[in-house]
């Protein structure tokens, strides 16, 4: 009886067991594969406007600075692998998007048109460098919900789409050279630098034509180092223009000198506040088989890099309003072109009257932009002063004894106080008379920058930056008011959010300030 028992209960837990498995065990449903569009096979066929090489790895274009047309044919591809022609299977016809990459299209939102999963289209790109390929894209934007709001209904969009890609055949164009990265044929429908946002790589050995130096070295001479980036220009493309530019790299460059030529400068390039720089530089001197730069170090860098003078000629270019301040117009390519370069400046006087513009002491002293409020047109009309209007000013310096004439009302309430109960005047009215050169106060507190005239005063406006290398020079102090400079040399840089909107940052070689305000 005990093994007939067993193997009934033995039998039983079989069973039980099987039950479950059948009960709770996975569960599986053969399914074929959802067929439909998986991507496109993309062939660059021609490529039109170009001079240069062939394009291949070994021999490229010339980076081209006009528009570049791109012949192309493209299939569409099922997720079986098969072609979409409606042959075998299904037809594909209907409309994608195409972009290159690197560079922009000359027409944006492009499409290409598919009839039985063939394109034969061209494109017409710019701003194309380096391993350049067409890339496809079944996505589209379509409008979404509205959101409702005070200043009324804003569209939200949404992406639609099967997502397939493809990606052409690479064909290679030449790196740009440090002028091609900033200008154009379009500079002056747009006045951002023409390769912003893109990291660029001047390899200043391979791709720069000759320049002065046949050593196989770089063109690439440093021409200003400051506490968060450094100068360069590019005597390979000299006499053109915009082959100077300033590289940004957040602290002081510990291993550059002034005069050192760079083999090699990449970064990404970026417009800040009106001037082209490189983020995140790397670089490499050059140096000899001892890792020595001194053999190719420029010592004489005003003899081989002569400072541009900058006259009111210069400054007026492109007209516009606010003639009296150097450089107002965004129009200004004169001053453009000189942008990061080493500039001189001759017979400036310095300010008499320092003006306070940042009413509320939230150090935010920027145009306001585009319908001014109380406090902010007060504020504007202080930046924008010309010595023929009255003005409000929070504090000032002035020297009486050079200045007599200037006029001190009385306190006044602020615009920015005047909704507040009780508040006791905490500003000054200025009446600066015809003659009178200002400067903003709490930009020389917070930057370092203030203002000079040229032509000994009669001249337009433009700020200087003296407090990284005139460490001892305060142009505040009574005997540096209202008195002439003979010369300045530094870097000429552009603020856009400045008024003046052009500054010079003054250099430290021997020669770059007259001895008389040196410490």
């Amino acid at each position: 009886m005990k093994t007939r028992t067993r193997a009934v209960l033995i039998t039983a837990i079989l069973g039980v067991l099987a039950l479950s498995g059948m009960a709770f065990g996975p569960c599986a449903e053969k399914r074929s594969l959802e067929n439909g569009l998986a991507g496109y096979r993309v062939t660059i066929t021609g490529v039109g406007n170009v001079s240069g090489g062939t394009g291949r790895i070994d021999d490229p274009f010339d980076f081209p600075e006009d528009e570049v047309t791109l012949e192309f044919e493209a299939v569409a591809f099922d997720k079986l692998g098969g072609r979409m022609d409606g042959v075998q299977g299904e037809a594909y016809n209907g409309q994608v998007a195409v972009k290159v990459t690197p560079g922009e299209m000359a027409f944006p939102g492009s499409k290409v048109s598919f009839v039985n999963g063939v394109a034969q289209d061209s494109v017409v790109v710019r701003k194309v460098f380096s391993r350049v390929a067409l890339w496809l894209e079944d996505i589209h934007t379509v409008n979404s919900d509205k959101l409702t709001s005070q200043r009324g209904d804003i569209q939200l969009t949404r992406k639609e789409g099967t997502w397939a890609t493809g990606v052409s055949n690479i064909i290679h164009f030449k790196d740009p050279s440090l002028r091609q990265m900033q200008t154009d044929n379009w500079i002056e429908k747009n006045d951002l630098s023409s390769l912003a946002g893109s990291f660029v790589d001047l390899d200043c050995q391979k791709n720069a034509p000759s320049g002065p130096w046949d050593d196989g070295h770089g063109q690439l001479v440093v021409t200003g180092i400051f506490n968060e980036g450094f100068f360069v220009t590019d005597l390979a493309d000299s006499g053109l223009g915009y082959n100077h530019l300033y590289a940004y790299s957040y602290s002081y460059p510990q291993d550059l000198d002034l005069g050192d030529r760079l083999d090699r400068l990449a970064g990404t390039s970026q417009d800040f506040s009106g001037c082209t720089q490189i983020s995140f530089p790397s670089w490499h001197r050059a140096m000899d088989d001892k890792l020595n730069p001194e053999p190719f170090r420029v010592t004489d860098l005003d003899t081989r890099i002569p400072p541009v003078l900058i006259d009111t000629i210069m400054c007026a270019d492109g007209g516009g309003s606010g003639l009296h301040l150097c450089g107002h117009s965004k129009k200004n390519w004169a001053m453009e072109a000189l942008e990061s370069a080493r500039v001189r400046l001759e017979n400036i006087r310095t300010p008499d009257v320092y003006l306070d513009c940042d009413f509320n002491g939230n150090q935010e002293i920027t145009f306001s932009y585009p319908t001014p409020d109380e406090e902010t047109y007060c504020r504007d009309a202080c930046l924008e002063h010309d010595g023929n209007t009255e003005v409000v000013v929070k504090d000032f310096i002035v020297s009486a004894a050079a200045r007599p004439d200037v006029v001190l009302e009385e306190n006044v309430v602020c615009p920015w106080e005047s909704s507040i109960e009780g508040i006791e005047p905490n500003c000054t009215r200025v009446r600066v008379a015809s003659g009178h050169i200002c400067s903003e106060l709490s930009t020389l507190h917070q930057f370092g920058q203030w203002s000079a005239a040229l032509d000994d005063g009669a001249g337009p406006l433009i700020n200087l930056l003296t407090r990284e290398t005139l460490v001892e020079f305060d142009p505040t102090t009574e005997q540096h008011l209202g008195r002439t400079i003979e010369f300045l040399q530094g870097n000429l840089r552009q603020v856009r959010a400045a008024r003046p909107r052009w500054i010079v940052l003054v250099g430290n070689l021997p020669g770059d300030a007259p001895d008389s305000i040196k410490p």
